[in-house]
């Protein structure tokens, strides 16, 4: 029983804490006796399977949860929509996650017991980036390309300059040209981000920058831990061969020159078996063809949304989520091992995670991954 009582005491009892910046003062002691709950969803590059993600958000988000019993939340502590908030969330005596600048977005008050709600956003979110516009991206009107193709860093380029923001994430790598791009009543995010998409490009902002991810670059990092069954809360994983697809062809007859543009991609050409890629039961019919119809101005064009529909379809064929407790290292954009779950165990990637902080559960995380190839 005593060697039992000093084991129990040499576990060391890690203490979540919060600290909590406001136009750049530090209030987290003053908060600290009213927070019921403080959550942060790091949403970059997460995908359309992503449930925290609201109908046209495309950033990640704070919410804070506060007790306000003596009213000051409703009066002088009454925050400014588009003021500056800045969240760190980890333990005592140990290095912070900084999960970054935000701006007050939406306001709420619930009762009784009254209770203030504050939702944050990205704070290089502005009004100019979402908000609805037409647009023709043109050799003649886009910045450093006098003459000849756009490239995917010379247009995001020219929205990073109508938005007093820098382009970030090596777009220029995608070495494809266009001669005309239309945005119609698209706000610059979800612009952005459908050429990203198209190209296997994830998409976000941080700050005062727009950031491309490569979706290849990110898929072959190395993990950064390994989550083993006993130190998960809750798991779901799922697994699919609906919308799986062997190939995919994208076919557009152009009008102007009466030609038909056309390319295919393989899942095989990735040089790893069939059976590989889609884990499916040979006993299980396959071989669906993902069918395309865009716009393409050539060959290359075609080839590279064959890849990316291809990849961004057959990715989602194993999925899950889990939740655990907090961990400042399981953040979207990581990759991660899984073991513990027979068939389900490997590499996965992160797509997004909620980070939160109750006063009655203590902190946890919860992840949505999807597993490597």
């Amino acid at each position: 029983m005593a060697a039992a009582a000093l084991s129990a005491l040499a576990i060391p009892i890690r203490h979540p804490i919060f600290a909590l910046k406001y136009s750049g003062a530090n209030i987290t002691a003053d908060l600290t006796g009213m927070v019921v709950e403080i959550s942060y969803s790091d949403t970059s590059g997460a995908h359309t399977h992503h449930r925290w993600r609201r109908l046209g958000a495309e950033t990640d988000e704070v919410e804070v949860t506060l007790e306000d019993r003596e009213r000051r939340w409703q009066g002088p502590w009454f925050p400014v929509r588009g003021d500056l908030v800045n969240l760190q969330i980890g333990y005592e005596g140990e290095e912070l996650m900084d999960c970054g600048d935000f701006q007050v977005d939406e306001l709420e008050l619930k009762g009784p017991p009254d209770t203030f709600y504050l939702k944050c956003i990205a704070a290089g979110i502005t009004l100019s980036l979402r908000t609805p516009r037409d647009f023709a991206y043109e050799s003649n009107n886009v910045q450093g390309n006098p003459t000849g193709n756009l490239t995917l860093l010379q247009v995001a380029q020219t929205v990073a300059d109508r938005n007093g923001l820098t382009v970030t994430g090596a777009p220029n790598d995608v070495n494809v040209g266009w001669q005309r791009l239309t945005q119609h009543r698209e706000t610059d995010l979800q612009f952005l981000r459908r050429l990203a998409l198209a190209h296997d490009y994830d998409f976000t902002v941080r700050g005062t920058q727009l950031v491309f991810y490569s979706r290849a670059q990110l898929e072959q990092q190395a993990s950064v831990t390994t989550l083993r069954r006993m130190a998960i809360k809750r798991f779901e994983f799922r697994t699919k061969t609906q919308a799986i697809y062997k190939s995919s062809t994208v076919a557009y007859q152009n009008p102007w020159q009466k030609q038909l543009i056309a390319a295919q991609s393989d899942a095989a050409d990735a040089g790893v078996a069939d059976s590989d890629i889609l884990a499916i039961p040979q006993e299980i019919p396959t071989g669906d063809d993902l069918h395309i119809v865009a716009r393409c101005e050539n060959p290359q064009q075609a080839q590279l949304k064959a890849d990316s529909a291809l990849h961004d379809a057959n990715m989602l064929e194993i999925t899950g989520r889990i939740e655990t407790e907090g961990t400042v290292l399981l953040v979207a954009g990581v990759n991660i091992d899984i073991s513990g779950f027979g068939d389900f165990d490997g590499q996965y990637h992160i797509d997004a995670s909620h980070h939160r902080l109750e006063r009655s559960g203590g902190y946890t995380t919860e992840i949505e991954v999807r597993q490597l190839q």
